[in-house]
């Protein structure tokens, strides 16, 4: 028995491969982020700046999650997706200005505006998912779609890395990877079956 239709299949598909490009451009732009400050402030600065990154990448989370998940529950879902993947982009691109200017501040302010997006992005992605599948088939959608994400950080790991050294630590070549991992996101995210808001109350 098929476990999806073929327009489910459609919709999930596409949803499956911009949840995984976002969680691979998440772990790509912080390593690279830490990479480059490294690089800039030189090694005895590493532990430093690998705390501090990982601060800034969290504190969204824990700022905007809930607020993020009141308006999903308000507009259609499928639009904050394309939304946050554009933002995405935006973030990606103007970040080579900091990259650029060797700023340990910008590089910090984007870093921040990409862990928010993720934050906004995230109740959207999971809640979506049973507007797009059957409710007997949610579990195996989940199974796939968190299967995908800790492919995404896996990659992504090696991902920075191999970057890193591929372009001999010159990171106006290596941070363009990310803009382009961004412009395969959103073109995935706009194949995404048009969902209705839902249109909570809630403030």
């Amino acid at each position: 028995m098929r476990l999806f239709k073929h327009s489910e299949l459609r919709s999930f598909y596409f949803l499956n491969i911009t949840q995984f490009l976002g969680a691979l451009n998440d772990n790509v732009f912080k390593l690279l982020v830490v990479y480059f400050l490294i690089n800039v402030k030189g090694a005895a600065n590493a532990s430093t700046i690998l705390a501090t990154a990982g601060a800034v990448f969290v504190i969204p989370f824990l700022l905007f999650s809930a607020s993020a998940g009141v308006i999903a529950d308000r507009s259609s879902k499928r639009k904050i997706v394309v939304i946050m993947k554009a933002f995405e982009l935006f973030i990606m691109t103007f970040s080579l200005v900091g990259i650029y200017f060797k700023s340990e501040f910008a590089a910090f302010f984007f870093l921040f505006l990409m862990a928010a997006q993720s934050a906004a992005f995230g109740p959207s992605k999971y809640g979506i998912i049973p507007e797009l599948v059957k409710p007997e088939r949610l579990s195996h959608a989940n199974g796939l779609l968190n299967s995908c994400t800790f492919l995404a950080i896996i990659i992504g790991t090696f991902l920075a890395s191999f970057i890193t050294d591929l372009t001999n630590k010159n990171f106006m070549l290596a941070f363009p990877f990310c803009i382009f991992i961004s412009i395969l996101g959103l073109l995935a995210s706009l194949k995404i079956e048009k969902t209705p808001p839902q249109r909570s109350k809630k403030r």
